[in-house]
């Protein structure tokens, strides 16, 4: 007997075999999978208050959110901005993504656009949406105030109603919705004062959670339409190829294909079913064209950034004063040079995407995290009328930055073309992992002066590597600011000090990875740090201190940090600490990592964090942020990386390319929040960065030697 099972079923016996009963599940029929995510009605229609504001009848409010939520909790920021700030039941509150469109989109300098990344999904949109919101309370209010025959301010918005609290008379939100909306909205509304909130800075239950944890979530992946068939992508292995030709009737051969079609970078296979394309997939021979990087290695990589570092110029991000002449006047010269591979961002859920064409009209419904991005590069990919291509963001299974990018949705669409019926274009795992847009490779060097005293006088640092917004961005300057980010703007104060920049460009290709170039130098500066520190003879934290005495923000972080996590306080036998602290998003993060060697590998037992992120939303929120951001880097610094040979992966699934296993992970990850008032920063992103140096320099305390190289294992045997 054959048993067929997917995630759901799986979820729903589990449900019932641990639990003891099940939960009812969302219809999986086809019109159910097939009902597109609503969108917005026009400002001023029935019950629609602002661009993010809708009210129905029976009171159940609509946000539209112009975040994609992907496991980070924004979309339960929005509704609890929105709930404290309209006085509505959260529970009533259901959040969706609109298309891309003026009132969702946000500039923090690279030109309008809607779109999650930079940490900005609740620290960009929470005045914005407090704002708008605080609108609608007094168009309710005032709506209130004309039905009951009393002065506005005799009113207030609670508990999802209008209330006069004289007479105790009151109306539900929904009741005044419409008359609400028809009227002119306030221009400006005062916000409630903190005293009246009750969710900001003290949480609410995910609402993505539930669905999640039943399987009534639907994915991208999970999507389904009418007549929908699924193409599966047989790509060039080998970064931007090609396909020469391929064999058709190879394919045609497999039960349920139904038609294989060339797109860009090979061919798509098109069937029945998502198994019958991968198996046709298998079986589809494919001709390659040969590419001038069919030979590329690692080691050349490698090579060629360590030529970068040589250079005698690079491209200056940061001059204070003559570093040049510090270095030939000091007393001790302390040099050392870092590198960190390519990252793979790992989503669980592979690239995907869902297409249907309507005469000239065209739907997509699919994973991204920039959606006027893929909105462009389909209409300029295909030509179609902007006017009439809609965008349905679905929910993903993780982001970290690759669906900033939009490598397939074109693809879908000549597929779509080709075969006249709905499709789901997919990639799988190793294509996922093997095609590219990774974090950088960079290396680094690092010259620092010291004087007779052990003091700071100078400090040189040089990048080189590929640089990121070429590929990402077209970028065609010398000086790629995510390569030098956080080393141009440290908060350390060392005399003169100069930042450059080498690019040394290579074909594999990069995009933004959680926390962008902070990953890389944070590891370097901070292992620096520690260098500086021994060849000073100082404490590696009393020296982060003596460099940021300017500072009392930073040195509340980094002192925290330090005795929250008992710094200078023994240790059992075997056991050492690993101090960093990285500056990102505009939140401060130190962390200390308590870690062993076991079986000639870092064993991190405990992690202490200490984040100052000016204000907290949803406390427990920014907690889940924290050990999220923890274990990811932990997964960098421990095992993962790209391995390249003959101008392809050669490591494109778990089984070679190392994320953290379970019992991996740190029994205990504290973290510390420090509310300080200064302007609210990012947590999606800030507590990534320090983790990896934390360890590595508590590694290199253990083992005797510095650890220059990621992943650890390999820089512990340089």
């Amino acid at each position: 007997m054959t048993i067929a099972l997917e995630r759901r079923s799986l979820l729903r016996a589990a449900g019932a075999l641990v639990i003891g009963f099940s939960v009812p599940l969302p219809a999986r029929d086809a019109a159910a999978q097939a009902r597109p995510p609503v969108q917005p009605p026009a400002t001023g229609g029935q019950g629609t208050l602002t661009a993010y504001l809708s009210i129905a009848p029976d009171g159940a409010i609509t946000l539209w959110s112009p975040t994609t939520e992907m496991g980070q909790g924004t979309w339960t920021a929005h509704a609890a901005i929105v709930a404290d700030e309209l006085g509505a039941d959260p529970a009533r509150i259901t959040v969706e993504n609109p298309h891309p469109d003026a009132p969702y989109r946000r500039d923090v300098g690279a030109g309008p656009a809607m779109g999650s990344g930079g940490s900005w999904g609740v620290r960009y949109w929470f005045e914005p949406l407090r704002q708008a919101t605080a609108r609608a309370r007094v168009a309710l209010i005032q709506a209130g105030a004309a039905r009951l025959g009393v002065p506005a301010a005799e009113l207030v918005a609670e508990d999802h109603h209008v209330l006069h609290r004289a007479s105790g008379r009151k109306l539900g939100f929904g009741d005044l919705a419409a008359a609400a909306a028809a009227a002119p909205l306030p221009e400006t509304a005062p916000l409630r004062p903190a005293g009246e909130l009750k969710l900001i800075g003290r949480g609410m239950p995910r609402i993505d959670i539930p669905a999640k944890t039943h399987g009534g979530a639907i994915y991208s992946i999970d999507f389904r339409l009418p007549g929908m068939v699924y193409a599966y992508a047989k790509l060039n292995p080998v970064f931007r190829g090609e396909a020469e030709g391929f064999d058709k009737a190879s394919a045609m051969a497999v039960p349920g294909v139904i038609d294989v079609v060339a797109i860009p970078g090979g061919a798509a296979v098109v069937a029945s079913s998502m198994w019958a394309a991968m198996r046709g997939g298998a079986a589809l021979k494919v001709t390659w064209k040969a590419t001038p990087h069919d030979g590329l290695t690692s080691e050349a990589i490698s090579a060629t950034m360590r030529d970068g570092l040589a250079q005698p110029q690079g491209a200056v991000a940061r001059n204070d004063g003559d570093v040049e002449a510090a270095l030939r006047g000091a007393a001790k010269v302390v040099e050392a040079e870092y590198e960190v591979p390519f990252l793979s961002h790992t989503p669980l859920e592979p690239y995907n995407i869902n297409v249907r064409i309507d005469g000239d009209r065209l739907e997509i419904w699919g994973p991204s995290q920039n959606q006027d991005r893929l909105v462009n590069r389909v209409v300029r990919d295909t030509g179609w009328d902007r006017d009439k291509v809609r965008f349905h963001t679905m929910m993903q299974g993780g982001g970290f930055g690759r669906r900033l990018y939009e490598d397939i949705p074109g693809s879908a669409v000549i597929v779509a073309r080709a075969v006249g019926r709905p499709v789901k274009l997919f990639w799988s795992r190793e294509d996922e992992i093997g095609q590219g847009w990774y974090r950088p490779a960079q290396a680094a060097r690092f010259r620092a002066a010291l004087d007779a005293q052990g003091k700071v006088t100078g400090l040189w640092v040089r990048t080189a590597g590929t640089s990121m917004n070429r590929d990402f961005n077209n970028f065609q300057g010398d000086l790629d600011a995510s390569s030098v980010q956080t080393l141009n703007d440290t908060r350390y104060r060392t005399g003169a000090y100069r930042v450059d920049y080498v690019r040394r460009q290579v074909p594999v290709p990069t995009m933004p990875w959680r926390s962008v170039g902070a990953t890389q130098n944070g590891f370097f500066m901070e292992c620096f740090l520690d260098e500086l520190a021994q060849a000073a003879g100082k404490d590696p934290v009393a020296l982060r201190r003596e460099l940021l005495a300017h500072d009392p923000r930073a040195l509340n972080v980094v002192n925290t940090a330090a005795e929250k996590a008992g710094w200078g306080t023994p240790l059992p036998a075997g056991r050492a600490r690993g101090f960093a602290f990285v500056e990102s998003y505009g939140s401060l993060c130190a962390q200390v990592a308590e870690v062993s060697i076991e079986n000639g590998r870092p064993r991190v037992h405990r992690v202490v964090v200490a984040l100052d992120c000016g204000r907290q939303v949803l406390p427990d929120g920014v907690r889940s942020q924290i050990e999220g951001g923890v274990i990811q880097g932990l997964s960098t610094a421990m095992g993962e990386k790209i391995v390249i040979e003959g101008g392809r992966v050669r490591n494109a699934n778990f089984d070679g390319y190392e994320v953290l296993r379970t019992d991996e992970a740190p029994t205990r990850i504290e973290a510390h929040v420090i509310e300080s008032g200064e302007r609210m920063g990012g947590v999606g992103e800030p507590p990534v960065p320090p983790i990896t140096p934390a360890v590595a320099n508590a590694v290199s305390a253990l083992i005797g030697r510095r650890v220059r190289r990621l992943p650890l294992v390999d820089g512990m045997r340089a």
